[in-house]
């Protein structure tokens, strides 16, 4: 019988356990009023859901939680700037639109979480937004991307994603009868995906089968990504009333309320794995594993064959995936990809014991044929001898190798004391050797001491030619390395050796600034590299992602650093340390292919882990601090910026007394970040010392000459020396021209001579050479690639310059488009970008938006850049003459005051502008 006092969670907790038809019953009996009956049905739909079950601690916020949303939102409703077009589903924590927008002429189609907690608190919100555009900078071609989120004035918070058109994993692989190795191919591009997002310090907290899709061409896409987060306990109090997972898929420690890792989403991956493969989640039964005769889902496994086939290796798999204890999970979804990988080639997988006979018997599955004819000679061989003569054999063996290895140490040790003897504290300071003469006197000693026998010679011009590389002497490392060819030659492809002596070859070409010959070297032995399990192994990946860098192949770059992350993660003894120089390597990548968020975040994490292993100073270290200096600059924190290339200079000339290439690196890119603020006189010594340095090391044609020529040119530009700035511009570019360069810094000369020729009233010349900058940088990179940003935008400001501004505008479109793909659309080139598309629009007269646009850039340049002066001014201007257009006189009049209140330059400001200004300060009228 119904009690007059039964609450909200009675009667939800009292039909809970019912049948349909019994609940219906238990309502009509116990629950009268049409509203009350109305939310209790609604949380029980929420509670069958998707098995999101909801604890009876959240029953009254969940009550709560499904009165703020309505179910179903009719077509044509708007959450911000959406409307909705119909509903795609529901779940316990959302509700999913089929939503569209128009963006510039275009329908943009989302799918669109509205979430059911509000978001009532400012904290809240703030909280909500840095996370989401933490999520908006996830870009991988196996994950749904996040368009953007934001919340409604009544505090609801939404998310749009890209709409996805497919099936679950698991119904996409019934649905077409996939067999096994069809189904752990499609798994291992979602391990990967989860392990890119991981190393870009994102979890995602709800991994399970209807947040993986696979569409009609066989495309992976993982929904959802980290938006578990948004839901997450410490959003606000409110939020602990859902919960951020999916019960079924979540880790115990996720259930427990622990602490949230990237082993989290592990074990959900491995959850999924065994459901993939059986047709029942292994989760919910201890005892089942992918080959158990319990656990064969009908679709995936025909018969006793397969489940033999799956027993061990498999089972093994799904059981470290699913750990209880996250320390004995897989380290990451990477590792977890490369042992899915191993068993599809038959390798021995990392989560099963390493012994003698399992090892054997992979060898053998893998190589039937060669085995089958050799076994019984084996056996017989075997049988003749005996275990112990051959454990004997193996023993001497050991001892000779160790014997000889001993006296190829001492060796080496006594013939590097000879050569050192030399620079001994007694000898007078000017006769002392450097270490460029120790490198040539050990070299040619080396061809004439016969005491060393080959493979100590060779060992040690090898080390000879990585000295020489370190030192940046190149031409003397290529001639030791001829020296130790001939032996080389004679050893087998297999042989470290023969590694090393590629990738110094390869060094010592990235050295020069030739990085396509040093893809050419190791590019052939990629696929044999990505298989070993060794340091050298992954220096030389690390040597080729380099490489592909260098040559503006971004996406082939960060796929081979995602080959040496899997190999350094199978060398134990040097795992942290290997896996550090890679994601050194990988912040370069981002930071080169201009996604500074990205590379700010993974060189961060680098940084702070390299403080926590306590690792000595080195070059490695120097590459770091310079790479965080400009992810820190092009997001906009100056002050970290600033500080990051005072510590990269500091540790140059600490670790290189004498002039260094790296040294000049580090001072060449303080200067030009001195001159991006303004601070020309600052910035003078810097860039002078460096190009310097440059010209004395590396010659007038390497690209780390030029690139200090066209810092020379922006400093001298700066200072009003414009003939001086368009002397260095135009020396780049005659280089350019006669040594046929094809590097990125050959297009920033060419853009920076545009911009002097403007300065200098030749709009014709700065026309021509900001499209030969265009130009020259499409065919390095293609189009759309981030590196156009700066070619692009001041092709449009010579456009502007001409009075072209139908180009001007489609040109800076197309460069704000780029940046909006690559995340840095808020940078200084982006806000220039914008600057340049009001000018065009002012010129167009189409005055309403260029007014817009041009209040928000002088806003952002305030903010930003402040003592950008220059820019500022020109900001101002025109939007001093835009208000004046638009006949808010008593505005432009203020706005024109704040522009001629600037502290003029060197050179006085363009008078005509000047006037005009001058004039709409006193009446407010321009043009």
């Amino acid at each position: 019988m119904r009690t007059p006092t039964m609450t909200l969670r009675d009667l939800f907790e009292g039909a809970l356990p019912l049948t349909v038809s019994a609940r219906e019953e238990f309502l009509d009996a116990n629950c009268p009023d049409l509203a009350v009956r109305a939310r209790v049905e609604a949380m029980l739909r929420a509670s069958a859901t998707d098995d999101e079950a909801i604890s009876s601690a959240r029953l009254d916020g969940l009550a709560r939680a499904i009165g703020d949303v309505p179910a179903v939102l009719p077509a044509g409703s708007r959450i911000g700037p959406f409307g909705i077009v119909r509903v795609i589903g529901e779940g316990g924590s959302s509700t999913v639109f089929e939503a569209q927008r128009e963006v510039e002429g275009a329908s943009q189609h989302v799918a669109l979480k509205l979430l059911r907690q509000s978001l009532l608190s400012p904290d809240a919100r703030r909280r909500f937004g840095r996370e989401q555009r933490a999520l908006i900078q996830l870009q991988h071609p196996n994950i749904a991307r996040m368009v953007e989120g934001g919340v409604t004035e009544g505090g609801q918070a939404y998310i749009a994603l890209e709409l996805v058109d497919g099936q679950p994993i698991t119904a996409y692989a019934d649905g077409r009868n996939l067999g096994v190795r069809e189904r752990l191919g499609l798994f291992m591009t979602v391990c990967k995906a989860v392990d890119s997002a991981h190393r870009a310090l994102i979890v995602h907290r709800d991994i399970k089968p209807s947040n993986v899709l696979v569409n009609t061409e066989g495309e992976v896409k993982l929904l959802d990504f980290g938006i578990a987060k948004l839901l997450a306990d410490d959003l606000e109090p409110e939020a602990t009333l859902l919960q951020a997972f999916t019960p079924a898929y979540a880790a115990p420690e996720q259930k427990a309320g622990g602490v949230i890792t990237t082993a989290t989403d592990v074990y959900s991956l491995g959850i999924v794995l065994g459901e993939l493969l059986t047709g029942a989640r292994t989760g919910d039964d201890a005892s089942r594993t992918p080959s158990g005769p319990n656990g064969v889902g009908p679709v995936v496994l025909g018969g006793p064959a397969t489940r033999r086939r799956l027993r061990g290796d498999l089972d093994a798999v799904v059981t470290k995936a699913t750990e209880p204890d996250p320390e004995r999970r897989y380290t990451s979804a990477g590792a977890l990809a490369d042992d899915i990988e191993r068993v599809l080639d038959d390798r021995p997988v990392r989560a099963q014991p390493q012994t003698r006979a399992y090892r054997m018997r992979k060898f053998v599955v893998r190589h039937k044929g060669g085995v089958a004819t050799t076994v019984a000679f084996v056996l017989a061989i075997l049988s003749a001898l005996g275990i112990a003569l051959w454990q004997a054999h193996v023993a001497r063996d050991e001892a000779a190798r160790a014997d000889s290895q001993t006296r190829r140490a001492e060796t080496v040790r006594d013939f590097l004391v000879s050569i050192f003897q030399s620079a001994q504290a007694d000898v007078p300071r000017e006769r002392r050797p450097t270490v460029e003469q120790l490198v040539d006197d050990a070299g040619d000693k080396l061809l004439r001491d016969t005491a060393l026998d080959v493979s100590g010679r060779t060992d040690l011009l090898l080390t000879l030619a990585k000295v020489s590389i370190a030192i940046g002497a190149y031409e003397r490392a290529h001639s030791l390395l001829d020296r130790a060819a001939p032996a080389i030659e004679r050893l087998p492809l297999s042989s470290v050796d023969v590694l090393r002596t590629r990738v110094l070859r390869a060094n010592a070409r990235l050295g020069q600034a030739k990085p396509e010959q040093a893809i050419a070297l190791l590019a052939p032995l990629r696929g044999s590299l990505a298989g070993r399990s060794d340091a050298a192994g992954v220096e030389a990946l690390l040597a080729l992602a380099g490489a592909l860098s260098g040559a503006n192949r971004s996406d082939e770059a960060q796929a081979v650093a995602n080959d040496a992350h899997a190999v350094a993660d199978r060398v134990a003894e040097q795992r942290g340390e290997l896996l550090l120089s890679v994601d050194v390597l990988r912040a370069r990548d981002f930071i080169t292919a201009q996604k500074f968020a990205q590379g700010l975040a993974v060189a961060r994490e680098a940084r702070a882990r390299w403080k926590a292993q306590a690792r000595e100073p080195s070059s490695e270290l120097l590459d770091l601090m310079y790479q965080l200096g400009v992810a820190e600059e092009f997001t906009g924190d100056l002050t970290r910026a600033d500080a990051a290339y005072r510590e990269a200079i500091a540790l140059a000339e600490r670790l290189y007394v004498r002039p260094h290439p790296d040294t000049a690196s580090a001072i060449g890119i303080y200067g030009s970040f001195l001159v991006a603020q303004a601070r020309f006189d600052d910035a003078d010594p810097y860039i002078l010392r460096a190009l310097a340095m440059r010209r004395a090391l590396l010659g007038d044609a390497h690209p780390d000459t030029l690139n200090s020529m066209a810092a020379l040119g922006r400093l001298r530009a700066g200072q009003m020396r414009r003939d001086e700035a368009r002397a260095a511009e135009e020396e780049g570019v005659r280089i350019c021209k006669r040594e046929h360069i094809r590097h990125n810094v050959c297009p920033r000369l060419f853009g920076a001579l545009s911009q002097i020729l403007a300065a200098q009233g030749d709009l014709d010349g700065a026309l021509a050479n900001a499209d030969q900058a265009v130009a020259m940088q499409r065919e390095l990179t293609g189009e759309g690639s981030a590196q156009l940003a700066g070619p692009l935008g001041q092709l449009a400001r010579a456009q502007v310059k001409r009075g072209r501004y139908a180009d001007a505008l489609a040109t800076s479109d197309e460069l704000l488009a780029i940046a909006a793909r690559n995340g840095s659309d808020e940078s200084k080139e982006g806000r220039y970008a914008r600057f340049q598309r009001a000018l065009a629009l002012y010129g167009l007269g189409r005055n309403r938006e260029a007014l817009d646009l041009a209040g928000d850039v002088v806003a952002a340049q305030k903010l930003k850049t402040p003592n950008e002066k220059t820019t500022l001014f020109s900001m101002l201007a025109l939007h001093a003459r835009a208000l004046s257009r638009a006949g808010r006189h008593d505005e432009a009049k203020s706005v024109a005051a704040e522009a001629l209140a600037i502290e003029r330059k060197p050179q006085p400001l363009d008078p005509v502008i000047v006037a005009d200004l001058q004039r709409l300060m006193r009446t407010g009228r321009g043009d």
